[in-house]
């Protein structure tokens, strides 16, 4: 016994087409629907990396006396926060890699000290 039938909405009714879309797109079967999600997908991720100016952004939350800190060291050292913190980063990195310090949740620890 069948659970639902797939009824064509008649053309002469009052329904929009983006529900009648919605309401046919309900008894497609299984295979038709992730062709044509995973293209539909594909299309729309191709087209906002192109259009992002920022893809490659990160955003950073501070408290307001941490924001004014770092900006006040930047501004001293003649370079912008994004400046400084990409330096502090590839800092960090390079002595991790070197063995020199070991970074943890419990923070930045220098290797040989308690």
């Amino acid at each position: 016994m069948p659970l639902a039938h797939k009824t064509i909405p008649q053309t002469n009714s009052n329904l929009p087409d983006s529900l009648k879309n919605q309401i046919s797109n309900n008894f497609k079967k299984d295979d038709e629907f992730r062709t044509s999600v995973t293209s539909a997908q594909k299309s729309e991720s191709q087209t906002s990396a192109a259009k992002s100016k920022y893809a490659d952004s990160v955003n950073l939350r501070l408290t307001s006396g941490k924001r004014n800190e770092f900006k006040k060291f930047f501004t001293e050292c003649e370079i912008s926060m994004n400046q400084g913190f990409e330096m502090a980063v590839d800092f960090i990195i390079r002595e991790a890699k070197a063995g020199r310090i070991t970074v943890s949740k419990s923070g930045i620890n220098k290797v040989g000290e308690l």
